[in-house]
């Protein structure tokens, strides 16, 4: 039987057991504090991140992993497999997906595919795992290619920031607006268009934006299936289950969380929601 494998990155926030149940392998990327590095999920886990966020001083970055990490990991599944799908954060907020790119030239262009989700975080993560069990079901390399890339356009993902302070440390807002909006009580909606993270809305209170966020996920039309997620407090999430769930009680909702290279950019407090466009 053709086999065929899928490698992805720690920004698709794919659960451990959901992991090896899939046979999915991911490399990590790189969250740079305060002179250490750390290996995103290997070397740092999601708790201690935020808890390290919210107590200590000092400004996280991330870097994409090296082309060398990805051949060396190509070249290892490829012993016992037919092929790899590898699927990614969208190239336009990473480099990670051009790393990838790179690493699969030189190692077996015939035998890897690299697929750019054009999201990130549980969108990305659910592309990677649906399609990870079409390949468990025994899925040529073509056939996993072309589903990837069908479903692509039809994920959506929106999120919220708790704080505007780690939007400004990063420089997506100035200084200025992080002080005015913190007065104002501003909670800043984004969503990702085209695989860029763009403005949607702001709100005044957490309340208001997990109220509207739920309003924007089911004003998508029929859904196959949504998602709640959240940094390190899950109750914005919770509550946002909660509503949609009452809006659309067989509608498929599942739960996860957003890890360090998600947080770096945006801060604890984080929340967002997923879904899948019907076909």
């Amino acid at each position: 039987m053709n086999k065929v494998l899928v490698v992805t990155d720690s920004t698709a926030d794919v659960d451990d057991d959901e992991a090896v149940r899939l046979g999915i392998s991911t490399v990590p990327l790189n969250v740079h504090w305060n002179g250490e590095t750390y290996k995103d999920r290997v070397e740092i886990s999601i708790d201690e991140f935020y808890r390290k966020l919210r107590e200590e001083k000092g400004t996280p970055r991330t870097s994409q992993p090296s082309a060398g990490q990805f051949i060396e990991m190509y070249r290892r599944l490829l012993e016992d497999a037919d092929g790899i799908v590898s699927i990614h954060i969208s190239s336009r907020l990473s480099g990670t997906f051009n790393a990838a790119q790179v690493a699969a030239g030189q190692v077996a262009p015939e035998r890897i595919a690299v697929v750019d989700s054009r999201t990130l975080a549980y969108a990305e993560g659910a592309l990677v795992t649906r399609t990870a069990e079409l390949a468990q079901r025994g899925a040529s390399l073509r056939e996993c290619v072309d589903y990837a890339e069908a479903l692509v356009p039809r994920l959506r993902l929106f999120a919220a920031a708790d704080t505007l302070e780690f939007l400004k440390r990063g420089g997506r807002v100035s200084r200025l607006q992080a002080f005015a909006g913190t007065l104002l009580a501003i909670k800043p909606m984004i969503h990702v268009v085209d695989g860029l993270l763009v403005p949607a809305e702001r709100v005044r209170t957490r309340a208001a934006a997990v109220k509207r966020m739920a309003e924007l996920l089911l004003a998508l039309g029929p859904l196959e299936e949504a998602a709640v997620m959240y940094a390190d407090d899950p109750e914005p999430a919770e509550q946002m289950y909660r509503i949609i769930h009452a809006a659309r009680p067989e509608l498929p909702i599942k739960r996860g969380r957003t890890g360090a290279v998600i947080g770096a950019h945006n801060g604890p407090g984080l929340y967002g929601a997923y879904a899948l466009l019907a076909k």
